[in-house]
C-alpha cells in the first residue's frame, strides 16, 4: 500500500491479545487467540502510528494495554497510543496521570450487544459518558464509543453540551448499518459530525456490510456521507486482528464463550483501503484521514 497510504499514517483501531500473561475477564462474550503488537501487518497498511484499543473481554484492568504500549521501545520507528477501560468512580487522578504518561489518550466503551445480553439504551450509555467526561476533561482525552447510531442520535443534546476538552469518537461509522443511511437517526449523527462534536472512525467496514451481496459497496452511502460531513473529523482504523463477528456467537452458552478459542477472520484490508481511495479523490482529505486528524487526537 506504499502507493496509497501517506507517510506518517495512523491506524487508530487495533487490538492486542496476550491471554497467557493477562488472562481474559470472566464472564466474557468471546475468547480470541493471541495477537501480539509485533504481528501487526505494517506491510499492508504502512502505518507506524498505532492506537491500541482495550477490548471488552480484556476486563477493566489496563495492565494488558500498558504492557503493549511499553513494547514501543521494541518497535523502532513506531508511535503507540491507547484507549483503555476506566472506572471513573474508582480511578484516581494520579493513576490517570500514570496512564497518560504511558501513552493512553482516552477511554473506550463497547456498547454493542450483538445479540448477546441486554443492549444498553442511550440513557445508560449517556450516564457512562458523562461520568468519564467529568474525570477526563483535564487531560483532554478522547472517549471512543461503539454503539448503535440511534444511541448517538438520542444523546445528541447531551453531547452538544459536553466539556469541549473531551473528544467524542464514534467507532465504526457510529454503528450505522446498510439501510440506515436515510434514517433520521443517521441525519442527526451527521449533524454532530458537521458541528465537530463527534469524530468518526472510518473502520470496521465488514462488520457493517457483512451479509450484503454487494459487500463494501453496501456502505458507500454511509462512508461518503460521513466524509463529506466531517473531513476534519475522520480517522482510519483497520480493526486488526479481525475478531469474529457477533452474529457467529449467537446461541453459544456462557461456558462455550470461555472454552472455545476463536481464530481471526481473513479480511482484505488492502481492498478496503483501495476502495476508500476511490471514494476520497481529494489528496487533502486523504492526508487528513490518515495523518493530520489522528495526530490531533492522539499525540
Amino acid at each position: 500500500m506504499a502507493d496509497l497510504v501517506p507517510n506518517g499514517a495512523w491506524d487508530t483501531h487495533i487490538h492486542v491479545f496476550d491471554p497467557e500473561a493477562f488472562p481474559y475477564a470472566v464472564p466474557r462474550s468471546y475468547t480470541p487467540k493471541p495477537a501480539q503488537i509485533a504481528e501487526y501487518p505494517t506491510s499492508t497498511t504502512g502505518c507506524r502510528n498505532i492506537v491500541i484499543v482495550q477490548a471488552s473481554m480484556q476486563g477493566k484492568s489496563p495492565a494488558s494495554l500498558i504492557d503493549a504500549l511499553n513494547k514501543q521501545h521494541q518497535m523502532n520507528g513506531y508511535t503507540l497510543r491507547g484507549l483503555t477501560t476506566i472506572d471513573p468512580f474508582r480511578i484516581t487522578n494520579e493513576e490517570l496521570d500514570t496512564l497518560h504518561a504511558a501513552g493512553v489518550r482516552g477511554a473506550r466503551l463497547h456498547e454493542m450487544s450483538w445479540g448477546h445480553g441486554k443492549q444498553n439504551g442511550a440513557g445508560d450509555i449517556a450516564k457512562k459518558i458523562e461520568a468519564l467526561a467529568h474525570r477526563l476533561a483535564r487531560l483532554e482525552w478522547a472517549i471512543g464509543v461503539f454503539c448503535p447510531v440511534g444511541a448517538w442520535a438520542a444523546m445528541a443534546d447531551m453531547i452538544r453540551t459536553m466539556d469541549p476538552r473531551v473528544k467524542m469518537i464514534a467507532d465504526h461509522f457510529g454503528g450505522t448499518f446498510p439501510g440506515e443511511e436515510n434514517s433520521p437517526e443517521f441525519a442527526t449523527f451527521l449533524d454532530l459530525v458537521r458541528e465537530k462534536k463527534v469524530w468518526v472512525k472510518v473502520s470496521g467496514f465488514e462488520r457493517l456490510y457483512h451479509g450484503c451481496e454487494t459487500q463494501m459497496e453496501a456502505i458507500k452511502p454511509i462512508v461518503k456521507a460521513v466524509i463529506e460531513a466531517g473531513p476534519d473529523q475522520i480517522v482510519f482504523g483497520t480493526d486488526w486482528p479481525h475478531t469474529q463477528l457477533g452474529v457467529t456467537r449467537k446461541g453459544k452458552t456462557d461456558q462455550q464463550r470461555i472454552d472455545e478459542v476463536e481464530g481471526f477472520r481473513e479480511v482484505n484490508d488492502d481492498a478496503h483501503i483501495r476502495k476508500l481511495r476511490e471514494w476520497i479523490p481529494s489528496d487533502e482529505v486523504w492526508q487528513k484521514l490518515w495523518v493530520t486528524n489522528p495526530a490531533r487526537l492522539f499525540l
